[in-house]
């Protein structure tokens, strides 16, 4: 029988044999560009602009702050952002496989996604609601044997079914690829209402042109923190990454990234001022 000194020192030996896998940063800098994943449909937050057909939104200009703080640190003349389109169903699965080096999304940290992918300091602080409409439906409970639409792969799809079974709703629960997918159901009457964040179903309605008749409903059925997505386990690059974050947040640089794509949903609420507060870690 092998004794617990010589069983210690082949698991070190074998620890020793396979290779440390190379970090985010070192990736970035053998590549000379940093690939970041964005959403096609996510406004304000990460879309794409109808005008250039460029990345652009919230998270889409902190992921370029965080671009920038990489060339400093890598000590490079320059480095290339590849923007990657990705889709709710697959995004966490691009992390996790090394397709993107940071999704610059909507994506809300949970437990069992933290088992797969590392996650940022938050970004920002939303809820999940519904919209639907205002002359058959303003609330969930008016919502007993309708059809809703959710996006797949998303954290609503659960807040949803969770919402329904507390109040005994009977509802057909549509699962479609984007929200953009879902709202354009909604417009076509083939659901009664579509579950999504608050502030992606504003800006969903507004970069789908807007409508007649539809409204958001004021009670929220899940609370929803969004943050940056990167490989799990990269300390070195998550550092770099809540640096930026934490720099922007304490020199208050948030606030003219707040106006210039969130204004239109209205003033920061407390809690999300507290979110920035809370999160403006010292230097």
């Amino acid at each position: 029988m092998k004794t617990v000194a010589s069983l210690l020192l082949g698991l070190a030996a074998a620890a020793t044999a396979v290779p440390a896998a190379a970090g985010t940063l070192e990736d970035i800098r053998k590549r000379g560009e940093i690939r970041l994943g964005f959403s096609l449909t996510k406004a304000p937050f990460s879309f794409e602009a109808k005008d250039d057909g460029q990345p652009a939104g919230f998270s889409v200009e902190l992921c370029k702050r965080v671009a920038v703080a990489v060339v400093q640190h890598l000590k490079l003349p320059s480095t290339r952002i590849r923007w990657v389109a990705l889709d709710p169903a697959t995004r966490i699965e691009a992390v996790a496989a090394g397709k993107v080096d940071l999704e610059c999304g909507t994506t809300t940290p949970t437990i069992s996604r933290r088992a797969r992918v590392g996650f940022s300091l938050p970004i920002y602080a939303d809820a999940a609601t519904l919209m639907g409409r205002s002359a058959s439906a303003i609330s969930l409970g008016e919502l007993q044997g309708k059809r809703i639409a959710v996006t797949d792969g998303t954290t609503t799809v659960a807040s949803l079914e969770r919402a329904l079974r507390a109040r005994k709703l009977q509802a057909e629960v549509v699962r479609t690829n984007s929200l953009a997918g879902a709202f354009d159901l909604l417009k076509a009457g083939g659901v009664e209402a579509i579950a999504g964040d608050r502030t992606a179903l504003v800006g969903t309605f507004l970069l789908g042109g807007g409508g007649e008749g539809f409204s958001v409903f004021a009670e929220d059925i899940a609370y929803e923190p969004y943050a940056l997505v990167m490989r799990k386990g990269d300390e070195r690059f998550r550092l770099l990454v809540d640096s930026v974050l934490s720099g922007i947040y304490r020199s208050g640089e948030i606030d003219a990234i707040y106006t210039a794509w969130l204004a239109p949903l209205g003033r920061p609420t407390p809690a999300l001022v507290a979110l920035y507060l809370l999160n403006a870690l010292p230097d």
